[in-house]
């Protein structure tokens, strides 16, 4: 690939998403709690049913099918440990998701990002604009910026997911030492 001062298209592995810091999108912990929640409303769902008088087992099995096919579905994923970020940070870079289900990411040194901003993606979907130093990107980090998501030759853009803007922003900032 580039040299380190450059854009990349980086797939990271499960280990190094755990270790990230999660600015925007669900966090490894966020996805535990929301686990265990879901396994704790299972049971107490499978305890009423059992419990109900009149249910016929018919009913009863199909609850616990579709509650374990679920509970299954949930685990099968394997996004327990690692989340679904769409912000990140990592390695003295900040990373824009690109492909979830890959763990496909758009890479930017800390050095080339000028500031972020809150932004709204046309129609309606809240957003974070890395704004980048273009007078140091090169051709090459201007194809990798048009591969992104929502590609632009100046910014790169992230969703806000489970966070203010503003408060995204000020976490962004800080891990970059940007005032």
């Amino acid at each position: 690939m580039s040299s380190a001062n450059n854009i990349q298209i980086k797939v990271l592995e499960k280990e190094q998403l755990k270790h990230a810091v999660v600015f925007s999108g669900i966090s490894p912990k966020a996805m535990r709690r929301v686990f265990a929640a879901w396994s704790l409303f299972s049971v107490i769902v499978a305890i009423i049913v059992v419990l109900a008088p009149g249910l016929s087992q018919t009913f009863q099995l199909t609850v616990f099918g579709i509650l374990i096919a679920f509970t299954l579905a949930m685990f099968a994923q394997s996004r327990i440990a690692e989340g679904w970020p769409a912000l990140i940070g990592a390695d003295n870079e900040v990373c824009v998701v690109r492909d979830p289900p890959k763990r496909e990411f758009i890479c930017v040194p800390k050095s080339l990002v000028k500031t972020i901003e809150p932004t709204l993606i046309k129609p309606n979907k809240k957003a974070l604009a890395l704004i980048l130093d273009t007078e140091r990107l090169s051709e090459e980090d201007a194809k990798i910026l048009n591969k992104a998501v929502w590609p632009r030759d100046d910014r790169l853009l992230a969703l806000a997911h489970f966070i203010s803007r503003d408060k995204a922003c000020k976490k962004v900032s800080a891990f970059l030492a940007l005032s």
